[in-house]
């Protein structure tokens, strides 16, 4: 099995990780799965509003166009694994915090 590939983007002193889709290995995952653009999950980590959910041990981050779920890699060195980001009006997710 391959090993799944990552854009690292960093911005204001943050380094960030995106996932390339399993199933399209050169097209980043919040691209083919929501049609959005690092720049959309960028926008929406520095002018969102977060919360913490315990369930699924992650940060929901929302603007007023976008969501975007994420966590530290490792808080210290300020490296944040995003895990999607989608549009809000087209979205299915639900928060379970």
């Amino acid at each position: 099995m391959a090993k799944r590939q990552y854009e690292v983007v960093e911005s204001e002193g943050i380094t960030f990780f995106f996932a390339y889709d399993k199933d399209a290995p050169d097209i980043l995952h919040i691209y083919v799965r929501h049609l959005t653009e690092i720049d959309d999950a960028l926008d929406v980590f520095f002018d969102g509003q977060s919360t913490w959910n315990s369930k699924h041990e992650r940060f929901e981050t929302y603007n007023t166009t976008h969501g975007l779920f994420w966590f530290w890699l490792n808080q210290k060195e300020r490296k944040v694994m995003v895990i999607t980001c989608f549009k809000q009006e087209e979205s299915s997710y639900e928060s379970d915090a």
